[in-house]
């Protein structure tokens, strides 16, 4: 079975900038992963009670059960991540023991901190992984996996070399992003973000874009030697 990987840097990221795309790889038979890097500790409103990074956790699996996917938080603290030795065996552990044929990210430009660092270290952890001089407690990859950085907010900043239709998947989607709850509230005190309107907005946008009515949009990583000359998107 072929698996995706989606790599973000807190629970409800990968919903947002690629869920239907991941929805899309599930209906094709691929086995699907959501790794959140840090635990979504800071992203709490006033009125919230109770354990937050408990909460997440939840909404983080309840959302992958909406397309039968694996959800993994690896725990790190919020906007406390940057690149060193814990997160780089932590990484390539993780894809080693994973195997995907294809990993998703944040794009290295992006707006959040921590996004910027998962990007510029799962490019590097995946590149890492097939070396035999590293070691961690999976054995190395024979093949370095393919990498996609995934959209931004509002699309600022990137312009996409392929795209995916998720016009079918749309609605899994929205039905992903509204199992987390807890960060209606948070992304409303934070900037006023509706983010059931904006994540339409970008689909829309990106589907006026490639032709279709709904899309996300997707860069790869070209950095020798993981090129590949086949399309590896749905």
């Amino acid at each position: 079975m072929k698996t995706v990987l989606g790599i973000g840097g807190h629970p409800d990221d990968l919903e947002i900038f690629c869920g239907g795309t991941l929805a899309k790889f599930s209906s094709q038979g691929w086995k699907v992963v959501m790794v959140s890097v840090c635990s979504g500790d800071k992203g709490v409103s006033s009125d919230r009670k109770g354990d937050i990074v408990l909460i997440r956790k939840k909404e983080a699996e309840n959302s992958a059960k909406v397309i039968g996917a694996d959800s993994i938080i690896l725990g790190f603290s919020d906007s406390s991540i940057f690149p060193g030795e814990k997160l780089r065996n932590s990484l390539v552990e993780l894809i080693r023991k994973i195997q995907p044929t294809l990993i998703l990210t944040h794009f290295i430009e992006d707006y959040h901190a921590d996004h910027r660092v998962v990007a510029e270290e799962v490019v590097n952890s995946a590149y890492i992984s097939t070396s035999k001089g590293f070691k961690t407690d999976s054995e190395p990859l024979k093949i370095i996996p393919v990498v996609y950085y995934m959209d931004t907010f509002a699309g600022i900043g990137f312009i996409p070399t392929e795209y995916v239709d998720i016009t079918e998947t749309i609605n899994t989607k929205i039905e992903m992003i509204k199992k987390h709850t807890s960060q209606f509230i948070h992304l409303k005190d934070r900037g006023g973000i509706d983010i059931i309107e904006l994540v339409k907005d970008m689909a829309k946008f990106r589907g006026w874009q490639s032709g279709v009515k709904y899309a996300e949009g997707f860069r790869q990583v070209f950095f020798w030697p993981n090129l590949k000359t086949r399309r590896l998107l749905p």
